[in-house]
């Protein structure tokens, strides 16, 4: 056959891969091929055990292909193996296709075996720009990750209401010192009940708080910040919401209540720049600018322990936790009406910890919508 344009070429599991689910709309523990040819035309190549579910499943369009069929659906003088290699082969000799675009994430001993064989791979990265952009369902589904981040913080804020702080200055709850990891698995437990998987969530007391992504572990003090990031995906829509708070149980010392206010304010700032503009690092710097006026120094590098505020200002939120666009110092393309982005600053320092929030924005042509609907509190009594 004749040589046509290159094709695009994906083999991932769905559960593990947002481009491979965002394409497809199937989501699989096992991974599968997905392919678009020369024109634009799409089709998967999947199990008998995932055919059903696959017709139902995939975007309309999609042709869903057996593998069982592969020798029929594309004339093929003899039925190929089943391994990933030879799928592609069966694909490419029935499309005409010697060329594929895969993304960087592509197996390397796939991607070998396919050379070996002579066939040409071409890195496309991005692969799936779209995604960064979401409709207005998307963001709808967005918005309900973040329900189910709002879920999990209520469950945990209402174990602190019934907590109490015992004589050793720690937090207790029913009878028994409460360890982060019993708070974590609360949070867990209860978004888990309401449809959604949240794995990796922080609960981070004291200074621990100090690593941002310290999940937190041991006894809960009491007047110390307690880091709570919640970032739960929705079973059904695979979309996720993100959610950060910083609680006290008790009285918080007037460090961490100068470091909360300064925090709050900052992202207030940046909300509020959101509503204009749209330069990710001019909001960044805000942030950075305004920790500095309030004489909050920022330190890391060269062997030292990092303090300050030493992240980006958000991130992109949707089939991945952590996706485009971001709002940091390296980003200068403009941000788009149906950008998706958390809003996060915070300020860390090892003698006490740490404070962040974080709150989820939907870019509109006009301004921005907050998916959030927390309150922003600093001490349970």
């Amino acid at each position: 056959m004749t040589q046509s344009r290159a094709g695009k070429l994906l083999y991932a599991a769905g559960e593990h891969c947002a481009d491979l689910r965002y394409l497809s709309g199937l989501s699989t523990p096992d991974a599968y091929l997905w392919f678009a040819d020369q024109h634009g035309r799409q089709g998967v190549i999947v199990s008998a055990l995932e055919y059903g579910r696959a017709l139902k499943e995939c975007h309309p369009g999609i042709e869903v292909i057996a593998l069982s069929d592969l020798k029929s659906r594309f004339a093929l003088s003899r039925k190929p193996k089943t391994t990933p290699e030879w799928q592609v082969l069966a694909l490419s000799r029935g499309l005409g296709i010697r060329e594929w675009q895969v993304p960087a994430y592509f197996p390397f001993g796939l991607a070998q075996a396919l050379q070996r064989r002579g066939l040409k791979l071409r890195l496309l990265a991005p692969f799936c720009p779209g995604r960064a952009v979401k409709t207005a369902a998307e963001i709808e589904l967005v918005r309900a990750g973040v329900r189910l981040a709002e879920a999990g913080l209520a469950r945990a804020e209402q174990i602190l209401q019934q907590s109490s702080i015992a004589p050793d200055g720690y937090v207790h709850w029913q009878g028994e010192p409460l360890l982060a990891e019993t708070l974590r698995g609360e949070i867990e437990a209860e978004i888990s009940r309401r449809g959604g998987i949240a794995q990796g969530t922080i609960t981070a007391p004291g200074v621990q708080g100090a690593d941002p992504h310290q999940s937190g572990q041991g006894p809960i003090p009491a007047h110390q910040p307690l880091v709570i990031d919640i970032f739960p995906r929705c079973q059904r829509s695979g979309y996720h919401g993100d959610l950060t708070r910083t609680l006290v149980k008790g009285q918080a010392s007037e460090v961490v209540w100068r470091a909360f206010a300064a925090v709050a304010e900052a992202q207030k700032k940046a909300l509020a720049a959101l509503e204009h503009c749209r330069c990710p690092r001019t909001v960044h710097q805000l942030v950075v600018d305004y920790f500095a006026a309030q004489g909050y120094v920022t330190e890391y590098g060269q062997g030292r322990i990092p303090r300050g505020f030493f992240h980006s200002t958000g991130h992109g939120l949707g089939l991945e936790v952590h996706e485009a666009p971001g709002l940091n110092s390296r980003e200068t393309q403009p941000l788009l009406p149906g950008h998706v982005v958390t809003v996060e600053p915070g300020l860390y320092y090892p003698e006490w910890g740490g404070v962040r929030l974080e709150d989820v924005v939907a870019l509109r042509s006009d301004g921005c919508d907050n998916l959030t609907s927390a309150p922003i509190y600093l001490e349970v009594q």
